[in-house]
């Protein structure tokens, strides 16, 4: 029976948990400090190495002038305000801009702009060079009109301040004069325009008067009536009434095409009957049926004689109806050709009536129509000649609405770099890309990071937590030796051993050789948890294990068996571990007889069980490593051994391979009263957890709780912390 009381929970819930994402931030705070120093690094070292940048501005405001036409407003087109500003905002960027500019200032010859060696204006003439020095000339400039007014701010950028100012005075000159000629120009070329379209306009006024002179004196044309208009509207309504005769008669022309030739084996889409497809799927079940029969029957069998009668009436009735339908689309047909042939005859005739009757009205009116345009037309070209001449006559006093309001001064200061807002840009670029550095390795990450991890992913109870071990966690070993080894020693001279022989180098045994220190604490922490998990008389063995290897499992069991030992009980350890044994290893004996020699070889129990250098704590080694560990494990004599065992001593505990990845941990766990299951923090996958517990369930193994190893405390809660440091101190 599974006597497991934890349930999966979900992974993932829809809760925001701050105090997560503080966690992961803690434990990558190394990462984040280290991108930020290295971007703020980076950034003095380029602000520091930059050659310095002065920016000279000047401002220049732009009013609309009315009496400036362009040739939109000579044909009377409406423009939009704002689309003369946002032209001129254009014009200040323009390459011819750039260009008279570079002229004046023949900036070919600065180093700055030229490279290294100045150039000559021979190469100003080279269209390449020429080209790449508007380019580099239009980089520096920036041009940024103020918001709710005329006024249009000019920077340019140059490591020179001298030449930066000179830049911007320069293209204000360059961009009034610009104006000026581009106004007057065009003005010039509109008023030359206007007076060749006048005097052509005259002419053909003059001609087209003497030509309807002409023919009402021909044709004896006196008076029009409005017949002409009746008549052109009846030829229109017959003209509307043939158009839709022919679409009428190509759609159906089009139909009877498709459907002319259709059989009982081919019936077209356009044949929606409802009749007929009904006929046709009794057709085609028929066919079928027929077809399936002829398979097994000869065609003198009497069903297939009847099969074949309603075959043939079924497709006499389908080719029947499909006959009536085709001879309906032929006559609609040829009714509807009919009437487009009649229109047609009746359009030729009210079109030959209208040409006879009402020709010479019809082109008398149109001439006459023609010569009042033309005579609107000379009447506003020439109201627009005189307002173009007036503005023409202005050139010389070179008025423009182009007017400089702030002359670019010498730029004092650089304007860049600017060290300590690139210093903090970096500083928080730094910051945060270290943070989402952070969070990409976390996602990347599929392993627990927590007690509360392991307890989401498993759903049972945390029994323990054991802090990572090493040099710079919780004082490192020499703490624990300076204050633990004169006990250690003082038990040793008794057994005729060195003291201080024992001393270890890791976590493994800390418990008796550290019995003051934090991890100690840890383990008997872990003691008391699993004391309480269960009543004393159901947690008599014990198994441990983990998901994977190397996550502290033998570590585990033999500070819990040094714990218990302590108490006062009788500890007996087995180390079930058959393919990789580490038991004796920790506690410095030869591996020569033991549990496989005592299952396989039948070993004496007296030798099997060894004392080891913890008061009341015994040792069952594992032997020699055998060729079939499993068979081992999960044969008769190792549960009679355990029943044996069980009597001798108050406690047992078994240390076994992972129970993910060989059969060893699942046989011994029907074997005893319960397990303890050992997680590494940063190490153990998440979806390794999730296996495990399935695993668990599907075998219906008791499990007291989980040990949640190798924990860093300084990331994961500042009251561990503070206990811990309480502690030591």
């Amino acid at each position: 029976m599974n006597e497991n009381n934890g349930e999966l929970q979900p992974v993932e819930g829809g809760e925001i948990d701050l105090r997560k994402y503080i966690d992961i931030i803690v434990r990558h705070r190394w990462i984040i400090i280290s991108v930020t120093i290295i971007a703020m690094v980076i950034t003095l070292l380029v602000s520091f190495t930059m050659r310095p940048v002065y920016t000279a501005r000047g401002t220049v405001m732009i009013e609309k002038e009315p009496n400036i036409l362009s040739f939109e407003e000579i044909f009377q087109v409406e423009t939009f305000r704002d689309d003369y500003f946002q032209t001129q905002y254009k014009l200040l960027q323009s390459r011819s801009l750039a260009e008279r500019t570079i002229d004046k200032l023949k900036l070919w010859g600065k180093e700055e702009f030229s490279g290294r060696k100045p150039a000559t204006a021979e190469d100003w003439n080279n269209p390449v060079f020429r080209r790449k020095l508007i380019d580099k000339f239009i980089d520096h400039l920036e041009v940024k009109p103020v918001r709710m007014t005329r006024l249009v701010e000019v920077a340019f950028k140059a490591h020179d301040p001298q030449l930066a100012a000179d830049c911007v005075n320069a293209l204000f000159d360059c961009f009034v004069d610009m104006n000026i000629e581009t106004k007057y120009e065009a003005t010039e070329q509109a008023t030359e325009f206007l007076r060749q379209q006048i005097e052509d306009l005259k002419k053909e006024i003059s001609q087209k008067e003497h030509e309807l002179q002409n023919y009402g004196q021909q044709k004896d044309i006196v008076i029009l009536s409005d017949k002409e208009t009746t008549m052109l509207e009846k030829l229109g309504e017959v003209n509307k009434a043939l158009t839709e005769a022919q679409i009428d008669r190509v759609r159906k022309e089009a139909y009877y095409n498709e459907i002319k030739n259709a059989s009982p084996d081919y019936i077209p889409e356009a044949m929606n009957n409802p009749l007929i497809q009904r006929l046709r799927e009794d057709y085609l079940k028929l066919s079928r049926e027929y077809a399936k029969m002829q398979e097994q029957f000869q065609p003198e069998y009497p069903e297939m004689q009847r099969l074949k009668a309603e075959l043939d009436t079924a497709q006499e009735l389908l080719k029947n109806e499909t006959e009536g339908l085709i001879k309906a689309a032929y006559s609609e047909y040829q009714a509807a050709l009919k009437k487009e042939t009649s229109l047609k005859r009746l359009f030729e005739e009210q079109k030959d009536e209208a040409f006879r009757l009402n020709s010479n009205a019809i082109l008398y009116n149109s001439l006459k129509i023609e010569i009042e345009n033309k005579k609107n037309l000379l009447e506003s070209l020439l109201k627009r000649q005189s307002e173009t001449g007036v503005s023409a006559r202005l050139r010389g006093l070179r008025t423009s609405n182009i007017r400089v309001v702030d002359r670019a001064d010498l730029p004092i200061s650089p304007s860049s770099p600017k060290k300590l807002r690139n210093l903090l840009l970096a500083f928080f670029l730094g910051l945060f890309g270290g943070v989402g550095l952070a969070f990409v390795m976390e996602y990347l990450d599929n392993t627990v990071k927590s007690a509360e991890e392991v307890g989401r992913y498993t759903g049972l109870p945390t029994l323990g937590v054991v802090p990572v071990f090493g040099k710079d966690s919780s004082q490192g070993y020499g703490y624990y030796y300076t204050h633990g080894q004169k006990k250690s020693e003082d038990k040793d001279k008794g057994r005729g051993k060195k003291a201080g022989s024992e001393k270890p180098q890791n976590i493994e045994l800390i418990v008796h050789f550290a019995p003051e220190s934090a991890f100690a604490e840890t383990y008997r922490s872990l003691r008391t948890a699993l004391l309480l998990s269960s009543p004393q008389s159901s947690l008599k063995a014990v198994m441990v294990t983990s998901p994977l290897p190397e996550e502290g499992k033998s570590a585990t069991i033999s500070n819990l068996a040094v714990s218990l030992s302590q108490t006062g009980k009788k500890i007996l350890l087995i180390d079930a571990d058959l393919r990789r044994p580490k038991q004796h290893q920790i506690f410095k004996m030869k591996n020569h007889e033991g549990l496989t020699s005592y299952l396989a070889l039948d070993l004496p129990l007296e030798k099997l069980i060894k004392p080891t250098i913890v008061p009341s704590l015994y040792l069952i080694n594992s032997g020699p490593i055998p060729p079939n560990p499993a068979e081992l494990l999960g044969s008769d004599k190792m549960a009679k051994l355990l029943s044996l065992l069980r009597n001798q001593f108050d406690f047992i505990l078994i240390d076994t391979p992972p129970i993910l990845t060989v059969t060893d941990a699942q046989i011994v766990g029907k074997l005893v009263d319960g397990l303890v299951l050992v997680v590494h923090t940063g190490k153990t996958p998440c979806d390794a957890l999730v296996r495990t517990r399935e695993l668990i369930d599907l075998l219906k193994l008791r499990t007291f709780g989980v040990v949640v190893n190798a924990l860093n405390l300084d990331s994961h809660g500042y009251y561990y912390r503070h206990y811990y440091k309480e502690y030591r101190g």
